[in-house]
């Protein structure tokens, strides 16, 4: 079964309010989707966004890959998945680190 992967990485000013991290989605040998993404914490509605343009960007890395596998994993589980994948690295100050989900 093919896995996607996340491999995430904290940027930005590691004291800052706003949280700033590189997201690379790829799948199989096709060459990653690059994004980066910034929100507030306590901004509910910054994080939401954040989320919704990973799962876009996980499926457009899917779709590069297999366009049949595009529609698989839902919404849901690809927000998990770049949740947690962001929340591994938050305090690893620059440490990249590789996250897998089965598609």
């Amino acid at each position: 079964m093919p896995e996607l992967t996340c491999t995430a990485r904290r940027v930005g000013d590691y004291e800052s309010r706003t949280e700033e991290y590189e997201l690379l989605f790829g799948l199989e040998e096709t060459p990653p989707r690059e994004l980066r993404v910034r929100y507030q914490a306590a901004r509910a509605f910054e994080i939401n966004a954040a989320l919704d343009s990973a799962v876009e960007t996980a499926r457009a890395a899917i779709s590069d890959a297999d366009p049949d596998l595009a529609g698989k994993p839902t919404d849901e589980s690809l927000q998990k998945f770049a949740w947690r994948a962001v929340q591994s690295v938050k305090y690893d100050e620059g440490a990249a680190k590789t996250s897998t989900l089965e598609v």
